[in-house]
């Protein structure tokens, strides 16, 4: 990936997640959640790099991220994190497609991983933080 796309990619990661911070405090949790996840997809896109395929799958980049092969020195993902991960993903599912109404706490937890991954990400890379909020 060249530095360019990366760092479009990484806009579109820190602006999904801005949208899932906006979304929450307006109370549309089911919207927030699926920003979070967007925000955590992208962010994961920018630490592995262009797929090997072409396109990644939903399932399959939490597999590659949670390797750890894209850190440097080479560190697995802490299990904690790539659970809170896959229950973003369902949260996500189950707001799009289940018909599901998330709560306060639901984008709450979900933004907690969010803004995780993404500082887990610029830390690695060395990429900006700004609009990541505490």
């Amino acid at each position: 990936m060249n530095p360019q796309r990366q760092q479009d990619l990484w806009t579109i990661a820190l602006e999904n997640y801005q949208a899932a911070v906006l979304t929450a405090q307006q109370g549309w949790h089911n919207v927030s959640v699926a920003c979070s996840y967007y925000a955590v997809f992208t962010a994961m896109w920018v630490a592995l790099g262009d797929p090997p395929k072409g396109y990644w799958e939903h399932g399959g980049i939490v597999d590659w991220f949670a390797r750890g092969d894209w850190r440097t020195p080479l560190a697995r993902m802490e299990r904690e994190l790539i659970q809170a991960i896959r229950w973003l993903y369902t949260d996500r599912i189950r707001a799009h497609y289940r018909t599901v109404r998330l709560q306060p706490f639901e984008s709450t937890a979900r933004l907690s991983t969010a803004r995780r991954v993404l500082q887990t990400v610029a830390n690695a890379l060395g990429l900006s933080q700004g609009g990541i909020t505490p």
